[in-house]
């Protein structure tokens, strides 16, 4: 019984990590923040790929955040977070990105891999 609820601790606060950071990360693609589009620009994204990229981010926070009540919809979200931050990543090595701007990057991939595995214990 004291297992199931650390991990259920775990669950809810590693979600909602992941939840906030996606969040605000769709939100500030969505609303067009001029640091947003610096990077896109820096990034060499399209202005209709970057928007469609904060739609799924946003979508991914709804499916992760439904988890909580329904695990096979929260790691599905996570899994597509998960292979949305990888692009992410990708396009940050053929930047030539330091570590200190990529690191947000893999901190969601950590965030989303371990959602998806809390939400399916």
């Amino acid at each position: 019984a004291e297992y199931y609820g650390v991990v259920m601790i775990a669950k809810v606060v590693v979600t909602a990590l992941l939840a906030a950071l996606f969040g605000f990360a769709g939100v500030i693609k969505l609303a067009g923040v001029r640091q947003s589009l610096a990077i896109r620009d820096h990034l060499g994204v399209k202005p209709v790929q970057w928007r469609l990229i904060g739609s799924l981010e946003l979508a991914g926070v709804a499916g992760v955040l439904a988890g909580l009540a329904w695990a096979p919809i929260g790691v599905a979200a996570a899994i597509g977070l998960t292979l949305l931050i990888l692009g992410a990543i990708v396009f940050h090595v053929r930047a030539s990105d330091s570590v200190a701007d990529t690191a947000p990057a893999v901190i969601g991939l950590g965030l989303a891999v371990a959602t998806a595995i809390l939400q399916s214990a």
